[in-house]
């Protein structure tokens, strides 16, 4: 099965911590490469939500970001800062002191100071919290793995479509290489008749170079491979695994062979059908840097 490696997930749920929602985007990328975005209360768990992604996907940059609205279900605690308390003192004494100043200092004044103080969330053990956590998590990422493979199914049918059209273009060309020979033949015979007018031409020579000429042109096992390397390619549309990078491979092949073609021809007309060719295999290389 092709899978893309673009897509979009939300998983939304409201747990005992308040509602939570995740988000998660993805785009193509050579290796897994993941970025999250937690709550702090959250943040123990980030090693745990790499590995959920990393058991579902092989491939992709995924921007992954966690909410959580508590409803106002959180618990917080006031705590003095004693040191800033004892400092902000001992500043306002020696102000006393070098400015002869008169007054006490009082706690209305200590109170005054910045974080003198503070406001902490109560925090507790989480750990228990995780199968709440995971299980929006995990719904997220079937979202996510569910638009991705909508989204495959559609490079599928392209990539499909683009497989048979190459298929007939070499279908043509096979069908033009037989005529390859006989043209080298002809034109040999012309040049020989020009350059040899009245003389005896040496036929067993002649049968040599046509066999050399014959050997030079075949394209016989160049058809062949890129006729293997396109039913291959046909086949695995239809395996469930990562298969980007093992198409760009043979992506590679085919061209590699049908340049060769063109060259060992010599001919224009398989000249055109090789440049039609080779603008399917851009598009089909284009499509396939979005594969898994």
């Amino acid at each position: 099965m092709v899978r893309s490696m673009t897509g979009y997930g939300i998983g939304q749920r409201v747990v005992s911590l308040g509602r939570v929602t995740a988000e998660a985007r993805s785009n193509n990328h050579r290796y897994l490469d993941i970025s999250l975005k937690l709550p702090k209360k959250l943040s123990p768990f980030e090693t745990r939500i790499k590995e959920m992604v990393k058991a579902h996907f092989s491939r992709g940059r995924f921007d992954i970001s966690i909410e959580m609205d508590s409803g106002g279900r959180d618990q917080y605690k006031l705590e003095p800062n004693i040191e800033a308390a004892q400092m902000y003192v001992h500043a306002l004494e020696t102000l006393k002191s070098k400015l002869n100043l008169r007054g006490e200092v009082t706690l209305d004044m200590v109170l005054r100071a910045k974080d003198v103080i503070t406001v902490k969330e109560v925090e507790g053990d989480i750990d228990p919290l995780w199968e709440e956590i995971s299980g929006v998590v995990l719904s997220c990422l079937e979202a996510l793995e569910a638009m991705r493979e909508s989204e495959g199914r559609n490079l599928a049918l392209d990539l499909e479509g683009r497989l048979k059209r190459i298929a007939r273009h070499m279908e043509e060309v096979k069908r033009r290489s037989p005529s390859i020979l006989e043209g080298y033949r002809k034109r040999l015979l012309e040049r020989l008749s020009e350059m040899t007018e009245g003389l005896e031409i040496d036929r067993w020579r002649l049968h040599q170079e046509v066999a050399y000429l014959a050997e030079r042109s075949d394209i016989t096992e160049e058809v062949v491979r890129v006729e293997s390397h396109l039913r291959q390619f046909g086949q695995m549309l239809e395996l469930d695994e990562p298969l980007g990078r093992k198409m760009d491979f043979l992506l590679q092949e085919i061209h590699r062979e049908v340049n060769t073609i063109s060259a060992k021809a010599n001919d224009v007309v398989i000249s055109q059908k090789v440049v039609e060719i080779k603008a399917e295999l851009e598009r089909i290389r284009e499509q396939i840097q979005n594969i898994e």
